[in-house]
């Protein structure tokens, strides 16, 4: 699959929130210990066999089970792309330029 549809299916995942936006630390055994990350990359007896949940094809290699029990696996392509696009501005976090008073406001100082 070309890295385009799949970037805009992810991008649009991220934005309705089927995806989670905040890709977790790698640790070795997950949520359980103090100060772990709220999820954590784990051997997953489905890999190779579920869908990716960034492109929706078969053969996921890469699984990260999160501490409120959703898991979302990945191809390392689809992986590598929700890293990046995970770490794209959102347009609600961009600042915003200090705007220009409007025309009716304007008026009113006057």
């Amino acid at each position: 699959m070309n890295q385009d549809p799949i970037r805009q299916k992810i991008r649009k995942r991220l934005d309705d929130g089927t995806l989670p936006r905040e890709v977790p630390l790698l640790t070795k055994s997950g949520w359980e210990q103090p100060g772990a990350p709220p999820a954590h990359m784990k051997a997953d007896s489905a890999i190779g066999l579920s869908r990716c949940s960034g492109c929706d094809a078969g053969g996921a290699q890469v699984t990260y089970r999160f501490a409120d029990a959703s898991i979302v696996r990945f191809h390392s392509r689809c992986h590598r792309i929700w890293e990046e696009e995970c770490q794209r501005p959102r347009p609600e976090d961009k600042p915003r330029s200090p705007s220009r008073p409007r025309a009716d406001a304007r008026r009113r100082r006057r």
